[in-house]
């Protein structure tokens, strides 16, 4: 699918990512979802969600980067702009995720495909609020710098999706090649 370059085209992509990411998971059972991640030797490997151990991890990773839109867009909209990365974690944004990836050990993978599926609805719904040129024109917000809010959202749902579904794909073949 072409990059977005509207809103329609953006809202499109991110649902059509989306629904592939949950026909593939739907395609698994659940103890395949579960099942901890395999080391991997290949050179392909998804380094997006390196830190995780199984698909919960990397759920809840794409769930936490998608509350971190909704709070950049909400401190914009509430006159108080800051940086999508929160400080301390500015330069180093990996221990962000692994601070996160601790924090929901507990939560259990139905759990998490539910906060996901929540937090996917509310990632459409915000992108509404948006026009054209408030999505797809540089420096309209102050603190985008020299990229457009839709870039922001294509980074939390249509790039996260696709990679989340390259790393389920992987894990699949990783639990075949071992169960030989």
């Amino acid at each position: 699918m072409p990059q977005p370059t509207d809103k329609t085209s953006l809202l499109a992509a991110a649902a059509d990512g989306y629904a592939q990411l949950k026909n593939q998971m739907d395609a698994l059972t659940t103890e395949q979802l579960e099942a901890d991640f395999l080391p991997s030797s290949s050179a392909k490997k998804c380094t997006t969600f390196e830190q995780g151990s199984n698909f919960r991890d990397v759920v809840m990773h794409i769930y936490e980067w998608q509350r971190l839109q909704k709070a950049f867009v909400d401190n914009i909209r509430q006159g108080t702009p800051k940086d999508f990365i929160p400080e301390p974690y500015r330069k180093n944004y990996k221990e962000m995720d692994e601070v996160n990836r601790q924090r929901h050990q507990s939560i259990p993978l139905s759990q998490a495909l539910g906060l996901l599926d929540q937090s996917h609805a509310e990632m459409m719904a915000l992108i509404e609020t948006f026009s054209n040129e408030e999505l797809f024109n540089k420096k309209v917000f102050k603190v985008t710098y020299t990229t457009t809010m839709g870039a922001y959202f294509m980074s939390v749902t249509t790039s996260p999706y696709g990679q989340a579904a390259k790393r389920l794909k992987s894990h699949i073949s990783q639990l075949k090649k071992a169960s030989k």
